[in-house]
């Protein structure tokens, strides 16, 4: 029985896979930094496993709770500059985990369209009635027509396909005061702003109605999610949400981790966002020199292009191959039907293969555009 996904490339390092014993460099995922590859990480993780339990097997609110969630929370609290700070069992659920904690203090739901998939499942959990708006002129005309008064609003900072990133402030001004944003920036947190607090710092924006999702799964190079926000979110979290209160917890020895990769990161993520920025601004005349482009805007470590048929991709698949590169071409929903090639630039990258990488899409202009 075919299950209907196509088989990955076997890893052959931090920053190459094999593919039919052919070694080639790699840029799919979001492990930015490379820290899933980290002697340190990987050498803490193993020797984890080794003292303790893989798994809790139990929720947190009966049996599941270990000090080591307590003391992760502590400290991803401290790294984001919030009060406080909840653990999630994946990326995708802490929008989910959020909303139903936000749920009982809130009037609506008014999502921004064309954001993550994980916002709308988010919305559609909190049980509130839900209305999408595409600017922050609708979301004062959502509210004013509904009624609403403490509206919830989901957006999204950087576009997991695109690298752009959708200001929020515009859209914080539009929202009633006693208002909640719903923020996820699984994207952001780690690779932007100046201590890698995400969009929020590179906006140089505080607010105490943001309340931010994010994944231990991308910046971090651990697994599972977060969210961080006011000193009442915990118990919000624990009084409210059904996929916390039923939900079992990260691994303990990823917990654990969490004090050691915030570390890394405090000592060396100046130095590989630069290096990523590097990387960007490499990528950037051939982005802003492609057909349909739309490069303004562009902060994150990821884009997308769509080849303008078939053939094109084939093609640019091809030249891809002939320089050492995997082809990255993926169906992600929010995306094109039909895919698109989207590359993720970190800091474990040579420049010397992101140039290869930035010939090759010169060479094929004209055969794909931005996404």
């Amino acid at each position: 029985m075919k299950s209907g996904l196509a088989i990955a490339a076997v890893p052959a390092g931090p920053v190459h896979v094999l593919v039919r014993g052919e070694r080639r460099a790699y840029f799919g995922g979001s492990d930015y930094f490379r820290l899933s590859w980290h002697r340190e990480v990987r050498t803490f993780l193993a020797a984890s496993i080794r003292q303790g339990a893989v798994d809790v097997a139990a929720s947190r609110v009966t049996t599941g709770n270990l000090p080591v969630y307590v003391e992760a929370e502590k400290a991803l609290a401290s790294w984001m500059g919030t009060p406080m700070a909840v653990l999630t069992s994946s990326g995708y659920s802490a929008p989910m985990v959020a909303a139903q904690a936000l749920a009982s203090r809130c009037d609506g739901a008014v999502l921004a369209r064309g954001t993550h998939p994980c916002l709308r499942d988010a919305a559609m959990a909190s049980g509130l009635e839900m209305a999408v708006v595409s600017d922050p002129a609708e979301v004062m005309e959502t509210c004013r027509t509904k009624g609403w008064q403490r509206p919830l609003l989901l957006q999204e900072g950087v576009g997991p396909l695109t690298g752009r990133m959708r200001p929020l402030a515009s859209w914080l001004n539009a929202l009633p005061a006693e208002g909640t944003c719903l923020f996820d920036d699984a994207h952001g947190v780690g690779t932007l702003g100046v201590r890698g607090r995400g969009a929020l710092e590179l906006e140089g924006l505080r607010d105490s109605r943001v309340v931010v999702a994010f994944t231990l799964s991308k910046a971090f190079g651990l697994y599972g999610g977060a969210i961080a926000g006011p000193r009442w979110l915990p118990a919000a979290v624990w009084g409210h949400s059904r996929a916390a209160r039923g939900g079992t917890p990260i691994p303990p020895a990823y917990a654990a981790a969490v004090p050691i990769v915030l570390r890394l990161l405090s000592a060396e993520g100046t130095s590989w966002r630069a290096r990523i920025e590097q990387h960007r601004e490499r990528m950037l005349p051939v982005m802003e020199g492609a057909v349909g482009a739309e490069a303004s805007g562009h902060v994150g470590p990821v884009f997308g292009i769509v080849p303008k048929d078939a053939a094109a991709q084939r093609r640019l698949s091809k030249g891809l191959r002939a320089a050492g590169i995997e082809p990255p071409f993926i169906q992600y929903p929010g995306g094109p039907e039909a895919g698109l090639f989207r590359f993720s630039l970190s800091s474990a990258h040579a420049s010397t293969v992101v140039s290869r990488l930035a010939t090759v899409l010169e060479d094929r202009r004209g055969e794909w555009r931005m996404w």
